[in-house]
C-alpha cells in the first residue's frame, strides 16, 4: 500500500487503542452499575479491574518498547507486581510508588515513532482518557467481594487506575511539548489558534468566576453561622435566659443551698424543659474552680492538676461537650461555694433554629455526617463521629423526596467552625467542631431571585452580576469574532497568493492579485502584481506596433469602466458627474465612493499630461484612492498616501491634481483636502461662493507631505461644483490659447451656477457643460473636460 505507516508504528498506535478502550470499558461499566445496578457487584468489580489491569498492561508495553534499560524496567515493575500477589493491601503501597516512578523518568520516545497526525489524534484521545479515568474513580464505590482472589483483583484495579492515569498526563505533558501541526492546513490551524486564544480563556474566566461566586457566597453563610452560635454564646454570657426559641432543653447546676423550685419555675415560664445535669459536668465544674472537685455523693475531695487552672475563667460562657452533646453553659462564681451554672442543648431545635435563619441544612459535625441524603444513618460514619466525642447531626432546611432530581439534590455550599471545650481527664481542652452547610439549587434561586412579598436587595445584585456577565460575554463574542475575521482574512490571501501564482507558472501573465490587505501580505500581492506586470509588459513591447491601435481602444473602454456608470442615489442629496476626454483617451479622473454609514467619497483629479501616459496615472491614482478608502481614515491622510502611492510608482515629471471629499449624509457635513486642484466652488444660501482651498502640493512631486483638511456644512438648496481647468481654460474661436481674455474663466462658471441654482444637480452640470460648449463654439476642445455637481436637496 503506498505511503503505508511503518509496522513498528502500527504497533504502538494499536497499543494507544487498546489502552483507550480498556479505559473506556471500566469507566462505562462503573458508571452503568452505579447508575442502573448493570451487571452483579461481583461481575462489575471483576470486569472493571480486568479492563483497567488491560489498560495499564498495554501502556507498560507502549513505554518499554523504546528505552535503553527495558529489562532493568521490567524488573523494577515486576517488583510491585510481586508485591500485589503475596499481599495485596501492601503491594499496592509499594506498587504505586514503583509505577510513579517508572513513569516520571522515561522519555516516550515511543511517540517520536508515530506520524505528527497520529501524534495530534493520540493527545485527543489522552484527553478522553482522564475525562473517563475520573469517572471510573468511582470504582471504589462498587460493592464487590473484598476478600479472596476477587478481593486481591480489587486492589490490581486500583494500582492500574492510578498508574493509567499518571501515564496519560505524563503522555499529555510530552505530546503537547512535542506536538507539531504541520499536517494540518492552514485553515484549521488558525482555527485550533482561535480556540485555543479565544475559547479556552473563556471558559477558564467562566469557571472561575462561577468557583469564586460559589465559594464566596458559601464561605459568607458559614461566617453568618458562625456569627449565630457566638452571638447565642454573647446573649449567655450576658446573663440572659434563652427561651424555648431556639433551645428547648436547659438544665441548672445550682450552688448547695440555691432554692431549685425558682429555677424550675422560670424554665417553664420560658418554654423550656429543664433536665437533669449531664454526666461529668461536676468534674468540668472542678477543673473550671482550678483547685477541688466535688463529689455530692461522697463529698471528699481530690486535688486536681494546677495546669487546669491556666485554662479556664472563674466565670466563662462557652460550648461545652458533655455526655456525647454540645451544651451552651454559663458559669458563674466558680471561686467560692456560691458556684452555679446555666446550660442549653445545642440540639435539634436550635439547629433547625440556625437552617431556618441561614436556609440552608445543617450537619454538626461536618467531618463526617451520620446521615446520607435521603436521611438514613451512614453506620461508619455514625462511629467515626461517636470517636470524636459527641452524636452527629442533621437538620435539613427543605423536606428532600427519596429520589431527588439533580436541581434538587443537597451540595455542599459551605463550611465553618467554632470553639468548644472538652474534659480530658481533669484537663481542659480547647477544640473545635466543624459545621457544614449544604443546600439546594431551588434554594438559591429562591433567595435570589424572589422577593416572596418584600424587597429583595439580591435581585438587583443579580441583575448588576447578570448585565456584568452579559457584558463580558458580549465583548468576548466580539473578540472572538474578530480574531475569526481576522483568521480568514489571512486565509483568504494566502488562498489568492497560491492561485495566483499556479495562474503565472501555467502561463497566465494576466494574473492578479487583489487583496484589502494593509500588512505583509498585502505588500506580496502588491509585488506579485508588480512582477506580473513587469513580466507582461515585456511580452507587449515585442508587439506594441501591430497591438497600439486595439489596446487603445480598449485602455478607452476600460477608463470608461473606471468611471462611474451611474450617479449615487442618496438621500436627501443630488450627485453627479461627467467626463469628456480630448482625444481617445484622457487625464482627467472623477469617482464616487460608496461608504458605509452613510458616507459617500467624491474624487476629481487631472493627470499631467494626455493620451496613454496620462490615462495610466489616472488608473493609477483610482486604483491608490479605491485601495485606501478601504480602510477608514480621515479625508487628509487618505490623500496623503495616494500621494506616497503615486510617487512611488510614477516618474516623477508626472505628477496630478487631486481633490478628494467625503461626504456625511447624515450631517450634511463635506470634509475635503485639495491637492494642487482647482478650488471647487460652494455656493451658499445667501448667493456668495466659498472655494475649498486647504489640502497641499499636488499629488506625485514629493511624498511624505502633510495635508490639512477643512470641513463645511451644506444648508438645503446649497451647492458643491468640482471641475478641472478644462472647463475655466476653454479657449472660444479666434483666439490664442494662452488670451486669458478669451478663456471661459472662473467668473462665467460662478455665474452659471447661480443662473441655475434652482435646477436640480444634472441640470446644472448640463448648464455648465453647455455653457462650456457654446464658448468654444466652432474650436477643437483643447484640454479634458471634468464636472462634478453636489446639491442638498430641499
Amino acid at each position: 500500500m503506498k505511503n503505508a505507516p511503518p509496522p513498528a508504528e502500527r504497533r504502538l498506535w494499536r497499543l494507544i487503542w487498546i489502552n483507550f478502550l480498556a479505559v473506556l470499558l471500566a469507566a462505562l461499566v462503573t458508571t452503568l452499575h452505579l447508575g442502573t445496578g448493570f451487571l452483579t457487584p461481583g461481575a462489575a468489580q471483576t470486569v472493571t479491574c480486568l479492563a483497567l489491569v488491560v489498560g495499564w498492561g498495554a501502556a507498560m508495553v507502549f513505554t518499554l518498547s523504546e528505552t535503553w534499560a527495558r529489562w532493568l524496567w521490567i524488573v523494577w515493575q515486576g517488583g510491585g507486581v510481586l508485591a500485589l500477589l503475596l499481599k495485596p493491601q501492601l503491594g499496592l503501597a509499594l506498587g504505586l510508588p514503583l509505577s510513579g516512578f517508572f513513569l516520571t523518568f522515561r522519555q516516550y520516545a515511543a511517540y517520536r515513532r508515530i506520524s505528527d497526525r497520529r501524534r495530534a489524534a493520540a493527545f485527543g484521545l489522552g484527553l478522553l482518557a482522564v475525562g473517563l479515568l475520573v469517572l471510573a474513580w468511582r470504582y471504589w464505590d462498587l460493592t464487590g467481594p473484598r476478600e479472596g482472589a476477587l478481593g486481591g483483583l480489587r486492589y490490581w484495579g486500583a494500582w492500574s487506575l492510578w498508574s493509567l492515569l499518571g501515564f496519560w498526563l505524563w503522555s499529555l505533558f510530552h505530546l503537547a511539548v512535542r506536538m507539531r501541526l504541520h499536517f494540518l492546513r492552514l485553515r484549521p490551524k488558525l482555527a485550533v489558534s482561535a480556540v485555543l486564544i479565544g475559547v479556552v480563556p473563556l471558559v477558564l474566566v467562566v469557571s472561575l468566576g462561577l468557583v469564586i461566586f460559589y465559594t464566596g457566597l458559601g464561605g459568607a453563610r458559614a461566617q453568618r453561622a458562625g456569627n449565630i452560635l457566638e452571638g447565642w454564646r454573647q446573649v449567655a454570657a450576658a446573663g440572659a435566659e434563652l427561651n424555648a426559641a431556639p433551645f428547648d432543653t436547659t438544665f441548672a447546676w445550682p450552688a448547695p443551698g440555691a432554692d431549685a423550685s425558682i429555677l424550675e419555675k422560670s424554665a417553664e415560664d420560658l418554654g423550656v424543659t429543664r433536665v437533669e445535669p449531664p454526666a461529668g459536668l461536676d468534674e468540668l465544674a472542678a477543673s473550671l474552680a482550678g483547685a477541688v472537685r466535688v463529689d455530692r455523693a461522697v463529698g471528699e475531695l481530690d486535688t486536681v492538676a494546677p495546669a487546669a487552672r491556666a485554662a479556664a475563667r472563674a466565670d466563662t460562657t462557652d460550648y461545652f461537650v458533655l455526655d456525647g452533646n454540645i451544651w451552651l453553659i454559663r458559669w458563674q462564681d466558680m471561686d467560692d461555694e456560691t458556684a452555679r451554672a446555666r446550660g442549653w442543648l445545642l440540639g435539634q431545635t436550635p439547629l433547625e433554629h440556625l437552617s431556618s435563619l441561614l436556609k440552608a441544612g445543617v450537619y454538626l459535625p461536618a467531618m463526617g455526617s451520620a446521615y446520607n441524603d435521603d436521611g438514613s444513618v451512614d453506620e461508619k460514619a455514625e462511629a467515626r463521629e461517636l470517636r470524636h466525642g459527641f452524636a452527629a447531626r442533621k437538620v435539613v432546611y427543605r423536606d428532600v423526596s427519596d429520589d431527588p432530581a439533580y436541581w434538587d439534590k443537597l451540595r455542599y455550599f459551605g463550611v465553618t467552625i467554632f470553639p468548644v471545650v472538652r474534659l480530658k481527664g481533669a484537663v481542659i481542652e480547647k477544640s473545635t467542631v466543624f459545621l457544614n452547610l449544604r443546600v439546594r439549587w431551588y434554594d438559591l434561586r429562591k433567595e435570589f431571585l424572589e422577593s416572596e412579598g418584600r424587597e429583595n436587595i439580591n435581585q438587583a445584585v443579580v441583575a448588576v452580576v447578570a448585565v456584568l456577565a452579559g457584558l463580558f460575554l458580549i465583548l468576548e463574542v466580539f473578540a472572538l469574532f474578530f480574531g475569526i475575521r481576522i483568521s480568514e482574512g489571512i486565509v483568504t490571501a494566502v488562498h489568492k497568493l497560491d492561485r495566483g501564482t499556479k495562474e503565472l507558472t501555467a502561463g497566465n501573465l494576466d494574473t492578479t492579485i487583489t487583496l484589502p490587505n494593509g500588512d505583509e501580505l498585502g505588500d506580496l500581492a502588491e509585488s506579485f502584481n508588480t512582477m506580473t506586470a513587469a513580466i507582461r509588459q515585456g511580452r507587449e513591447d515585442a508587439l506594441a506596433n501591430e497591438r497600439l491601435t486595439r489596446e487603445l481602444e480598449t485602455a478607452r473602454e476600460i477608463q470608461e469602466r473606471l468611471l462611474p456608470s451611474r450617479e449615487p442615489e442618496v438621500a436627501g442629496f443630488e450627485i453627479t458627474g461627467a467626463s469628456i476626454p480630448t482625444r481617445q483617451i484622457g487625464g482627467d479622473y472623477f469617482d464616487f465612493l460608496i461608504q458605509e454609514d452613510g458616507v459617500v467619497g467624491v474624487a476629481i483629479g487631472d493627470v499631467s499630461g494626455k493620451g496613454m501616459p496620462a490615462a495610466l496615472l489616472m488608473s493609477n491614482l483610482q486604483a491608490s484612492l479605491h485601495g485606501q478608502v478601504i480602510h477608514p481614515s480621515p479625508v487628509n491622510q487618505v490623500v496623503q498616501r495616494v500621494n506616497n502611492l503615486i510617487v512611488g510608482s510614477t516618474d516623477p515629471h508626472m505628477f496630478a491634481t487631486f481633490f478628494y471629499g467625503r461626504l456625511d449624509i447624515r450631517s450634511a457635513t463635506f470634509t475635503s483636502t485639495n491637492a494642487g486642484h482647482n478650488p471647487p466652488l460652494v455656493l451658499r444660501e445667501s448667493g456668495e461662493f466659498e472655494e475649498l482651498k486647504m489640502g497641499g502640493l499636488l499629488l506625485g512631486m514629493v511624498g511624505g507631505v502633510d495635508y490639512k483638511e477643512q470641513a463645511i456644512t451644506l444648508a438645503p438648496g446649497e451647492v458643491v461644483v468640482m471641475y478641472t481647468d478644462g472647463i475655466t481654460e476653454a479657449v472660444g474661436p479666434s483666439a490664442e490659447e494662452d488670451d486669458p481674455e478669451a478663456m471661459f474663466g472662473e467668473e462665467a462658471l460662478q455665474e452659471v451656477i447661480l443662473r441655475s441654482r434652482h435646477l436640480p444637480a444634472v441640470g446644472i452640470k448640463e448648464a455648465i457643460l453647455d455653457a462650456v460648449a457654446q464658448h468654444t463654439s466652432g474650436v477643437d476642445q483643447s484640454d479634458d473636460i471634468t464636472l462634478v455637481v453636489i446639491r442638498r436637496q430641499g
